[in-house]
Formats: C-alpha cells, sequence, structure tokens
C-alpha cells in the first residue's frame, strides 16, 4: 500500500512538473516570438518557395546592432537562380522606423510591353510602422496590434546594356492585418515613378497571406496583378 501511494505521489510529481516544464516553454515562445506577418521584424531566418516563375531561396541575419537598433541582411535566389537579391535593413525598435537598402541584380523585367534584360536596381529608401484599431491578440508587448500599415519611400536606380540609366522613386504601403497569433493577411499597393531615364508611372499590388504554426515555423502565399503567385516555407532561428 505504501508502495502505491509512493508510485502515485511520484507519478503526479512528475506530471506536475511536465506541465510545469509545458507552461514554462509556452511562456518562452510567447516571449521569443516571431511575428512572420511583420516585414520589419528582426529575426534570422530561411525560406524556401516557388511558384509559376520557379523556385526562390531565401537567407536573413537579423540581430542587434546597438542601442535600440537593430539590423538584418538578407540575400535571395529567385526564379530558379536567375537573379539575384541583397538587402539591408536598420530599424530603430523604440520609434518602429528605420532604413532600407534594397538591390536586385540581372533581373529580367518588362515596362509597358517592353522587355529589358539582365537589369541591375539599387535602391535606398525610409520606412516606418503604424498600428491602428488595436486588438489584444495575446502577443507580447509591440505585437497586440490587429492592423499595421508600413508607408516606405525610396530612391533608385535602374542600369542595363540595353535599358537607358533611370532614376525613379517608389512609394510602397504594405498592411498587414493579423487576425490572431496565428493568421495573417496583407495587401502591398506600389507606385514607381521615373525621374530620369525610363518614363514609369506603374502601379503594382500583391495579396499576401499567412499561417505561423510557431514562433520558428510558418507557411505563407502570394499573387500579384500579373497573376503571378507563389507559395513559401519560413524557418526562423
Amino acid at each position: 500500500m505504501i508502495k502505491n501511494r509512493f508510485l502515485k505521489v511520484s507519478i503526479t510529481s512528475l506530471v506536475g512538473l511536465f506541465s510545469l516544464s509545458v507552461f514554462a516553454a509556452e511562456d518562452k515562445n510567447t516571449e521569443n516570438w516571431n511575428d512572420f506577418s511583420d516585414p520589419v521584424a528582426i529575426y534570422s531566418n530561411a525560406t524556401i518557395g516557388g511558384g509559376n516563375k520557379g523556385v526562390d531561396i531565401t537567407g536573413a541575419y537579423g540581430g542587434y546592432l546597438s542601442g535600440v537598433y537593430k539590423h538584418r541582411f538578407t540575400a535571395a535566389a529567385k526564379n530558379d537562380l536567375e537573379y539575384y537579391e541583397f538587402d539591408y535593413l536598420l530599424l530603430n525598435s523604440s520609434t518602429e522606423s528605420g532604413v532600407a537598402i534594397d538591390s536586385s541584380w540581372h533581373r529580367d523585367i518588362s515596362f509597358e510591353d517592353v522587355d529589358y534584360r539582365n537589369v541591375n536596381d539599387v535602391s535606398f529608401g525610409f520606412f516606418a510602422k503604424l498600428g491602428f484599431f488595436e486588438k489584444e491578440l495575446n502577443y507580447t508587448d509591440g505585437m497586440n496590434r490587429s492592423i499595421n500599415f508600413y508607408p516606405k519611400v525610396s530612391v533608385g536606380y535602374m542600369w542595363a546594356e540595353d535599358m537607358v540609366d533611370t532614376t525613379y522613386i517608389k512609394l510602397d504601403a504594405t498592411t498587414r492585418y493579423a487576425i490572431n497569433k496565428m493568421l495573417w493577411v496583407g495587401v502591398t499597393p506600389t507606385y514607381t515613378y521615373g525621374m530620369e531615364g525610363l518614363e514609369l508611372k506603374e502601379w503594382a499590388a500583391s495579396l499576401d497571406a499567412g499561417i505561423q504554426l510557431s514562433s520558428s515555423f510558418g507557411i505563407n502565399a502570394s499573387v500579384n496583378d500579373d497573376k503571378d503567385f507563389k507559395g513559401e516555407v519560413k524557418f526562423a532561428f
């Protein structure tokens, strides 16, 4: 009888310790939750995706720089290694604003039914993160907004052998709606205006949606106004 009682107490204790460890792990995951819906969130990750234009592979390193500043380096091979992207983002975490340097290399693009090959593109811009219609989603501090708006203004330069060198201004208005901690949808309208070179007056837009199953794993899909679509699997670490 004493042996059975001891066994019951031991099992109860083990179950209690296991439950506490699970709750502790959940709390830890909540504190360190990487928000995949946030395009300016800083964390390291790897993404593999594919669609009607081919396979995309992306890797990013993100972390603290100094004080309130965080930064992120991103490298990507797009459309079955057809072209490459190298980006840098600097975020002031106290103001939720910062600067971004974006570049693409050897990309084939089309403007007004004219095709250009091996175009290189470098841009420098400023962005901010604005939250609206705040609603508690059981996120950590700074992640409890139901709608986030990310305005971005960039100045860029494009060049290629068969294209006149072009300077442009680009306006992005990325918007994300977090349905809950796991589900999000978004839209990104973009307007590009050529200042010198090509006479650019281009509108573009994409629709995005994602499911985040944990702080380190999620999937998302997107489609743009050219009817290009792709799905991605993301791992954060």
